[in-house]
């Protein structure tokens, strides 16, 4: 009897799960699903852009507006697709009028307020100019009058998008269930929804930040179920504003254990709505991590922090200077090109201890937030830039400290910098390019050995770009990565990249395996001492590759040129060098540019397959600093065969400088930032180009023609302390060839 009553309740059971799952399957497929696609997502003002959408079910009425940056949103016209039912299309022609941002593209059936279905979409014009703002910061009663003061505050900065940050403190700033709130469905108290209500209006997309329920005491293994309910509920409160673009998580992660959570969470947003954006800002203390970020399909929007002015603060006494805004920016905005991801500079306006303008507020001063702008400026390839906050730092607090009108003013100088440097000279890449690569273990690697070298370009006055390692896509961590990423190295190829190593001891079979093909198949590397990679077994043997084998440790004291392979030194040239110890190298069938007083091999060219590897065997800050114009005829030498150069020599250039180089029809355009205390004086020396050219310089700040009545192909200027310089070289006859 026990066993029929046991039969008859599982049979209850199964019954039971058929028919819900027999209701869901129907509800699911009663649904009607809206799906949004735009070609091409990156635009330039003159671009058509088409837009297809796409109904599930072909009987009902859709609509659909478009969301303008700063402007704000309008009917967009849908024809009917003949011989597809359920299919639209439409055109988005930009003109010159056209403003920088993202548009958004909204699409719903049913009532606009309480839609029935709706598909989203995005695509970007120009540049981003984010700010994180604090429901907390408005007044509960005139929110509205509150929150179109900040956005017209705002917009004279160029802003154009919003990241509503910390939805969640004591309470929840929105209605939820799930949360304590003290709000209710339709509550005039909800900032949340004037927020959104307010970028429909004005043309503010806007992305919300989700954590996990901090009113209560989550334990850690059950944060990310409820992270994924808030963005679910959140979704499902505000999902009918054309404003609403995406969702970015609350978290700043510095480590590769970051890149699991933000495949789960972006993944989480695709599932609501597959034309919402994901968005995170991490930290980049561990430079894989850029890598691993990067090839997660369903993240959208990486801002990389600048993280100079938090380095201040009393638990993380790094003191990062200024200049490492770009490196630390660079350095993600390397790791986009697989997916082509949305890349943001970041700039902190505020400070902590000795950054702090007054201890009766955070923030920073005219000089700190000008300068972290100017540097994030010479980022290339950079989409725009974000700030923490404008909001919070300037903005809700300028009445009150009227200090603070500098603050800022140093936003408004600084992005009217970033605009022509951004938009004249950086978003054009550098052909030469650090590789940070594939490590576990040695993430001093970046601090001890990128960063010294870094600055050793910034002496040299060369711009460089960074590439962190990138995995394949089936191989993310925390997976050990046992394949070479076969996109990267084609690319690397075509876009005629030169990879800089510097003191690097060895390779993983995955990088060794790539860059020994990378040379073969025509690539160039130049690598730096004072280690000089190894590979793993059955990849490449150093000597052959690099040119060179190691012996035991020697004290120098003077490099004598060899042989002259260019025209900034003479052969003979000699250079007395601070005594260090070095292995004492040998070559093998290599090209000696440059000696040490022993004979012993200082500086080799080595031909490798179709490819070319340049090696010196002292780190580089010895190098630019004690022969720079020996360097520089190496480097111009190894680009050379790629058939590539150098476009100008920037003497007088120190580490904090920061440097962005554009090659134009007619010559070139050069940024110079001077984030030094005092005036600096550099030349330029147009390179390639005849000194009896037709030539001429121009002031891209002024907008005026610069005489030179000396040299034509040179040009010397002073840059005033925290300031820049950004001109152009074009010589007519060049444009006649």
């Amino acid at each position: 009897m026990k066993n029929k009553m046991k039969n008859y309740f599982k049979l209850c059971n199964v019954l039971f799960l058929s028919i819900i799952f027999l209701s869901l399957a129907s509800c699911t497929h009663n649904e009607t699903t809206i799906k949004v696609n735009v070609n091409p997502f990156r635009v330039h003002r003159g671009d058509t852009v088409k837009i297809e959408v796409e109904l599930s079910k072909t009987n009902k009425t859709v609509q659909a507006v478009l969301l303008k940056p700063t402007i704000g949103n309008s009917e967009l016209l849908l024809e009917k697709v003949q011989g597809k039912p359920g299919v639209y299309k439409a055109e988005v022609i930009l003109d010159n009028d056209s403003q920088d941002g993202l548009y958004a593209i909204h699409v719903w059936t049913g009532a606009q307020e309480n839609p029935s279905a709706i598909g989203k979409a995005t695509f970007l014009l120009g540049k981003m100019v984010v700010d994180f703002c604090y429901p907390s910061t408005f007044d509960t009663i005139n929110h509205d009058e509150e929150i179109t003061n900040y956005l017209q505050d705002f917009s004279e900065t160029g802003g154009n998008c919003l990241i509503a940050h910390g939805l969640i403190g004591k309470t929840a700033h929105f209605p939820s269930k799930i949360c304590k709130s003290d709000l209710e469905t339709g509550s005039p108290k909800d900032i949340i929804e004037a927020i959104l209500r307010n970028g429909d209006e004005k043309g503010y997309p806007v992305l919300l930040s989700v954590s996990w329920d901090l009113t209560r005491d989550i334990h850690s293994k059950d944060r990310m179920e409820s992270i994924k309910s808030i963005m679910d509920e959140l979704y499902e409160i505000y999902n009918h504003h054309p404003s609403l673009v995406g969702f970015y998580t609350y978290l700043e992660g510095s480590g590769t254990y970051f890149a699991p959570f933000m495949r789960e969470f972006s993944d989480n947003v695709k599932k609501l709505n597959p034309g919402l954006l994901s968005g995170c800002a991490p930290y980049n203390d561990d430079p894989m991590l850029a890598g691993y970020l990067g090839i997660i399909e369903s993240l959208d929007i990486i801002i990389y922090q600048g993280q100079v002015m938090a380095s201040y603060r009393p638990d993380n006494r790094q003191k990062y200077p200024i200049r490492r805004v770009k490196d630390f920016c660079s350095l993600g905005v390397g790791a986009k090109q697989l997916q082509n991801k949305i890349a943001l500079t970041h700039v902190e306006l505020f400070g902590y201890l000795e950054n702090r303008i007054s201890p009766d507020h955070s923030t920073t001063s005219y000089e700190n937030i000008y300068s972290q702008i100017l540097s994030a400026a010479t980022v290339t390839e950079n989409d725009g830039i974000s700030f923490f906050t404008y909001n919070s730092n300037i903005h809700r607090n300028i009445k009150k400290f009227p200090e603070l009108e500098q603050s800022r003013k140093a936003v408004i100088d600084g992005m009217k910098a970033f605009d022509l440097i951004h938009d004249k000279i950086s978003k054009n890449p550098n052909n030469l390019t650090f590789y940070f690569p594939h490590s576990d273990w040695v993430i001093e690697r970046w601090s001890n050995c990128f960063l010294p070298a870094l600055d050793a370009f910034r002496t040299l006055g060369i711009s460089v770009d960074i590439l962190p390692y990138v995995p394949c896509l089936s191989e993310n961590y925390p997976y050990w990565p046992n394949h070479a990423n076969n996109s990267v190295m084609p690319r690397l190829l075509k876009d005629k990249k030169v990879i800089i190593l510097p003191d690097i001891s060895g390779f993983k079979r995955t990088d060794s395996d790539w860059i020994e093909k990378f040379v073969k198949e025509g690539g160039a590397v130049i690598a730096f001492g004072q280690q000089i990679p190894m590979a793993r077994a059955s990849s490449y043997e150093r000597k052959e590759l690099f040119g060179v084998e190691e012996g035991e440790p020697k004290n120098h004291s003077t490099l004598i040129v060899k042989k002259t392979i260019g025209k900034r030194v003479s052969e003979g040239k000699q250079y007395p060098l601070p005594h260090f110890s070095l292995p004492l190298w040998k070559t093998e069938n290599t090209k000696v540019v440059a000696t040490f007083e022993d004979g012993s091999p200082a500086i080799v060219v080595n031909k490798y397959g179709n490819g070319t590897v340049a090696t010196f065997l002292m780190d580089a800050t010895t190098a630019a600093e004690q022969f720079p114009g020996l360097v520089r005829d190496v480097i111009d030498y190894t680009m050379a065969t790629c058939d590539i150069s150098l476009l100008v020599d920037i003497l007088g250039a120190n580490e904090n400088v920061n440097i962005a180089v554009a090659k134009t029809e007619s010559g070139f355009r050069v940024a110079v930032v001077n984030l030094n205390p005092q005036a600096m004086e550099i030349t330029l020396n147009a390179l390639n180009v005849s000194k009896n050219s037709n030539c001429e310089w121009y002031d891209l700040i002024s907008e005026k023609s610069i005489k030179n009545s000396k040299d034509n192909t040179s040009l010397k200027l002073q840059i005033p302390e925290t300031d820049y310089i950004c001109v152009e070289f074009f010589s007519i006859d060049y444009i006649k060839q």
